[in-house]
Formats: C-alpha cells, structure tokens, sequence
C-alpha cells in the first residue's frame, strides 16, 4: 500500500476491532489516545505509510534477537507504539537548494518534503512490560538503518537501568542472526589500517554502541540535565523519568539539542511515579491537556497504561489496563502475589499500586490526590468577604497567607500570597528555583530582599496588596509560633475582632483536615495559582491510634506552609460565620 490519507494503520485497527469486542479493557486515558489516532485517521493532511512501520518489525524480527538468544518477535503492543512513532507523515513546501548539472553554482527550487508527524513519544506503563526492550530496539533501528542518523542518546536514573537497553543490542551484534547484522559485525574491530572489507562495521566499545559504517553512536549520559544539554542527539531515549531520583526537566534538556534536528525523536519510558512536584508532574499535566484536546499537539504520542481506580485492584480482568503484556513478559501470578503482598505489608502498597497498576502513589500515601491538586480556572474575588490564615517563618520556609472566600452552594474561592528571602531563594538548585519563579510570575510568591525576612515589611506589602485587591478581611487566624509581632500590629491597626489563634497539633488539626479533605474531595477548594498545587501536592499526614491527623511534610524542600494556613483560615471561618452572613 502506498501512502495513504484515508487508511486505518493496521495494528491499531487491530487493537481497536479488540477493544470494542471487550477482549482488550482500557483506561480512560488509552481511550482519549485512541480518539486522537482516529481523528488523525480523518485529517486529509496527514498520511499512514505502512511500509515504514512493516520496515521496522521486518528488521527487528529478521535481525535482532531477545538477550537469552531466542528469536524475537515483537509484542502486539510494541506493533502499536512503533506504528505511532513510524507510521504517521505529513507534507510541507520547502525551498531547497539544487546545484546545477555543471557543477557550477546552483539555485532554490520548491519541493515538497515528507515530514514524520510524531517527535515524542510518552510511554507510562507499568513495571514488568519490557518497555526497555522497546527503547533497546528503536535504537538499533535508527544506528543500523537510518543512515542519517549520527548521535543517540540514553539516560536512566542508574546504570543497571540503562543496562536493560544496551544488553539487547549487544546480544544482536554478538548473535548477528541476520544478513545485515552479519555483513556489519564480520571483520576485525583491530583491524583499522587494512582492507575496509576487513573492517568490523558495528561494535560494542567504550563509548557505547557504534557503526562505524554511517559514523553512527548509541551512548548512555547520566540522567542529569548539566550532562544532557547541549547536545545534538537525533534518537533519544529517557527511562524512568518518573522516579523519585530524577528532581529535573531532562526530557526537555534533552529536546533543546535535538530539537536543531528536523527528524529528531524522544521517547520517554517510565513506570508511574512515588514522588510529587517533580518535573513529570508538570508533564503529565501536559500530557492530560493533550489528551483532552485542551492544547493541541499531534507530534506527541502518548500511551498513558493504568488502572481507572484502585477499587479494579482486586479484579484480575481489569489489570490489562495498567500492563499490556500481562500474561506474555510477566505473569497474572507475580501480580497476584504482589496484590496480596500489598494486603500484607502496608510498607510496600504504595510502590506496588504505582508501580504495577499505574495508580499515582500519592492518592493513598498524601494527603490530597493528584486530582485534587490541579487548578481551577482563574478567578478574581475583588471586594469579597473572606477569612485570612497565616503560617509565619523567617527561615528556609515560606510565610505563607491565604485567603478563603465563602461563595455560594458551599464553595470556598482560594488566593495565596507567599514570602520567601532573596538568600533562599539563591540557595535552590536550579530546577527548584525555576519552579519557585513560575511561582513569582503568578503573584503568589514575593521575594523580599535579605538573609531573613523583616516581619514588618512582610505586613506592609501584605496589607498593600489587600488593600489593591480590596479584600474585605472579617477574621484572621493564625498559628502563634512566630507571629507575635506581626499579629500585634495587626490587632492595633484592625482591631480585635475576628482574630483567633489557631494552635497546630494533632490533637487540633484532625477536624479541620477531615473538614478541608471532604471539601477537596467534592471539588469545592477553588484554586487558581501553581503554588497551591505545589503545597497541596506535598501534603502527607501523620495519625494516631486514636486517628488523629497533623500536616506533615515528606522532605524539607517539599513546603505546605500556604495549606497549614488555609487550615488556619478555614478555622477562623467556622468561628466567625455570624460575620459572613
């Protein structure tokens, strides 16, 4: 078949035919990739080349080999994610330039330039699917094939991790079961000043994987943005992006350098993650958006494998739905084993429900779940009685203030204003420091000069942007621990009313918790600003045998200070309600 503008890509059709008969259950976020393909099957400008896709499991399965030495053949799902990456094409006009038969000069003609649609391609799929074998085998194809292809990179967060990609294509140049393999390994790698003919053409070296024959390089860079930058790698491969070890962008570190390329690819592999506030819970963020049609992207492929809810735990049926190769690279047993495991030892659940099922551990270990910490639509509440929470520090953390705004049908709107010194500021790694000025750029953080904060001027800037908004304050509560100062100049300069201490503990916490997590839970917590998402995400608990609950954080950089006084806030409001009525 030629290209085509109007055909349905083989082994999605197959999956899809699989899907609607029942015999594959998918998540809803396959669903909405699944939407996304069918509407590229409609769009008139972009094409399906099957011989592209037929070109890359040809090879595969005719060349390479699995690291015990037997014959490969590709899983159904790598069928669909190559199908993604290899089968979809568009056209543009370009101006190229064209010498002239003699030789002499030369002049721009138009052409029209067959572009592959997808650049990036997001794997999240759980532990145990043999994703690195995917990666392995896209980078074999491009050093072995695509002879344009000159640098390949890929960063895991450890070297075992990267292992599981350069074993297998050392085990296919070890093997060389194919023609091409065999007409590549066959010579001498020390054999550099004789016959060329009597040169090896592919090798495994010190640098990594490389074909001396297209002057082709496969290697491996730590899984840091300082070693990935700069770089001007065509193929790239990031594993395990959604580890806890990994605290930096470096998907996009990496697509800075190979972005110069117009050809370029990065696919992005990883199991679900146990750690919030990184850099992958932006990019799912992002992701999600795609997905939704919210933002509009169609060179990113995204294969998002999960459970829809932990209550599908416990039914065998639906576990396709995190691990596509359930049954073929591990068995329904080892699930089953780590089901019960989970039962038995709460220490290991979390990992076990992220890892295996594709459920965000932060749903069952934090406070508030990942669906809870993304923002609502942006709203202004000018001129509108709210109720004022304080959390003050001087050091490392933020001063935090928020305000909470009683709206109708039980609805609470939420601002933020936070303080920070120019001294902790500067001392933030630098992936910190770029989420704190996203921070900035929004208003919700305010960094004031010096090692610590003058509590002072904390109040004027404080009592300057109430004043711009024109909140009507009518109560304010606030933890005592460090607020002396500034509640007594409060007090003097607003009067008594409505101000009430607020003693965080865990005797005196556990009922505005459970009160803010209901309300969270509903949807009701009307939130606007990235730092809130910031704070709520980093939001664990600590309970008693009694079940009381106190606010913790995990890590010191992890802050909740504009949650503990949104707690603050909401227990002046419950005090106060004859105010607002």
């Amino acid at each position: 078949m030629a290209l085509s503008n109007t055909a349905v890509p083989k082994y999605y059709g197959m999956f899809r035919d699989a899907v609607i008969r029942g015999e594959i259950p998918v998540c809803k976020e396959v669903e909405m990739q699944m939407n996304r393909i069918d509407d590229l099957i409609a769009n008139p400008g972009i094409y399906y080349d099957d011989q592209a896709v037929e070109g890359f499991i040809n090879f595969c399965e005719a060349e390479l080999t699995l690291t015990d030495g037997r014959d490969l053949k590709l899983l159904d799902s790598f069928k669909l994610w190559a199908e993604d990456l290899f089968g979809w094409w568009y056209f543009v006009d370009k101006s190229v330039y064209q010498p002239n038969p003699d030789g002499h000069g030369g002049h721009y003609v138009k052409k029209r330039i067959k572009n592959r649609l997808i650049k990036k391609q997001y794997l999240i799929v759980a532990r145990g699917a043999a994703k690195s074998q995917y990666e392995s085998y896209v980078h074999n194809y491009y050093l072995n094939v695509d002879t344009s292809t000159t640098h390949q990179v890929h960063t895991s967060p450890t070297m075992r991790q990267a292992e599981e990609v350069l074993a297998p294509m050392r085990t296919s140049i070890t093997r060389a079961r194919g023609p091409l393999f065999q007409f590549l390994t066959e010579g001498s790698l020390q054999n550099t000043t004789g016959s060329k003919a009597n040169r090896v053409k592919l090798a495994a070296t010190k640098k990594g994987v490389e074909n001396f024959l297209t002057g082709s390089l496969c290697e491996i860079r730590p899984m840091s943005i300082d070693k990935l930058q700069g770089l001007n790698s065509k193929i790239n491969t990031v594993d395990e992006w959604l580890s806890g070890d990994v605290r930096e962008d470096v998907i996009g570190a990496l697509e800075q350098g190979a972005s110069k390329n117009d050809d370029y690819v990065i696919i992005a592999v990883s199991s679900e993650g146990t750690v919030r506030n990184g850099p992958g819970d932006t990019i799912k963020m992002e992701l999600m958006d795609i997905l939704k049609g919210e933002y509009i992207n169609p060179h990113v492929s995204i294969w998002w494998y999960k459970l829809d809810s932990v209550d599908e735990v416990g039914n065998p049926e639906m576990w396709l739905k995190a691990n596509p190769n359930l049954g073929k690279t591990v068995s329904y047993e080892t699930y089953q084993l780590d089901v019960e495991r989970a039962e038995k030892a709460p220490a290991a659940r979390n990992d076990i429900l992220a890892k295996r099922f594709g459920l965000p551990m932060e749903g069952y270990t934090y406070f508030f779940t990942y669906e809870e910490t993304l923002p609502h639509k942006k709203r202004e509440y000018w001129q509108m009685p709210c109720s004022l929470g304080a959390d003050l520090s001087q050091g490392d953390d933020f001063c935090a203030f928020t305000f909470l705004f009683p709206l109708s049908n039980g609805l609470f709107g939420i601002k933020t204003r936070n303080y920070i010194s120019k001294l902790t500021l500067d001392k933030l790694p630098l992936a910190m420091r770029n989420k704190y000025e996203d921070f900035m750029n929004e208003g919700s953080l305010i960094v004031l000069e010096g090692t610590v904060l003058d509590m002072m001027e904390v109040y004027e800037d404080l009592d300057n942007h109430i004043t711009e908004r024109d909140y009507d304050v009518r109560c304010f509560g606030f933890d005592p621990y460090n607020a002396k100062e500034f509640v007594n100049r409060w007090e003097s300069e607003n009067g008594p009313f409505g101000l009430e201490t607020v003693v965080q503990g865990i005797k005196t916490e556990t009922v505005p918790l459970g009160e803010l997590k209901k309300l969270s839970e509903e949807g009701m917590l009307l939130f606007d600003e990235e730092l809130m998402t910031f704070a709520m995400g980093n939001c664990i608990v600590m309970e008693d045998t009694n079940g009381n609950r106190k606010l913790l954080k995990k890590r010191r950089d992890a802050k909740i200070d504009a949650v503990a006084a949104m707690m603050d806030a909401y227990e002046a409001y419950k005090r106060n309600k004859d105010a607002f009525e």
